[in-house]
C-alpha cells in the first residue's frame, strides 16, 4: 500500500508539473504577442495607439521673416517641402527639400504621451560654393492629429562654423502626411 500512494503522489506531482509547464508556456506566448504588437503601435488588447514611426511628407512654413529668423525666398508662409522618417529604435533622418545648401538632418524622437511627442535633429549649411557654413538645430513638438497627419510647431538655431549662436528661437509651423 505505501508503495501504492508514492506511485499516486508522483502521477499527482507528475501532473501539477506539466500543467505548471503549460500554463507558462502560454503565458509567455501571449506576453511575446502583446509584446510584438506594441512594437506596432497597437496595445496588448489590439488597440491602435497612436504612431510616430514611419516616414512623413512634411510641409514646413516660416511665419516669422526678419534679420534673425529668416525665411526661405525671404516671404513668410511658403510651403516648403520634406521628409521626416522616425525609426524604431527613436532616431530620426530629415530630407529637406527646400535648400540646395543644407545637408540631411539626423537626430532622436521619444513619445510625451498617447499622441505627442518631440525630436530633435542637426544639419549642417553650406554656402553657394559648398563651403560649411555653419549649422541648424531644429527642437519639434508633434501632436498625431490622426493615424496618417501630425501637426507639429519648430523652433530652430543656427550657429556658425565656430559654434557661435547666429539665430535662436525662430519658429517654423508644420503640417505632415504619412508617406506610404
Amino acid at each position: 500500500m505505501r508503495k501504492e500512494e508514492m506511485l499516486m503522489n508522483w502521477k499527482r506531482i507528475s501532473l501539477a508539473l506539466i500543467v505548471s509547464a503549460m500554463i507558462t508556456t502560454l503565458l509567455i506566448g501571449a506576453r511575446a504577442q502583446s509584446i510584438q504588437r506594441n512594437d506596432q503601435g497597437e496595445s496588448g488588447d489590439g488597440e491602435q495607439h497612436a504612431k510616430l514611426q514611419g516616414t512623413w511628407n512634411v510641409t514646413l512654413r516660416f511665419p516669422t521673416c526678419n534679420v534673425t529668423c529668416t525665411c526661405p525666398g525671404g516671404v513668410p508662409n511658403i510651403p516648403i517641402p520634406t521628409l521626416n522618417t522616425y525609426l524604431k529604435d527613436e532616431t530620426m533622418l530629415v530630407a529637406l527639400g527646400g535648400s540646395l545648401f543644407a545637408g540631411p538632418g539626423h537626430g532622436s524622437w521619444e513619445r510625451i504621451n498617447h499622441n505627442q511627442f518631440s525630436a530633435r535633429f542637426k544639419f549642417f549649411l553650406f554656402n553657394p560654393a559648398g563651403m560649411l557654413r555653419g549649422s541648424e538645430e531644429v527642437r519639434k513638438n508633434i501632436l498625431l492629429t490622426g493615424p496618417d497627419t501630425f501637426e507639429a510647431t519648430s523652433t530652430f538655431d543656427v550657429f556658425d562654423t565656430a559654434g557661435n549662436i547666429t539665430a535662436q528661437g525662430c519658429i517654423i509651423n508644420e503640417t505632415a502626411t504619412r508617406f506610404e
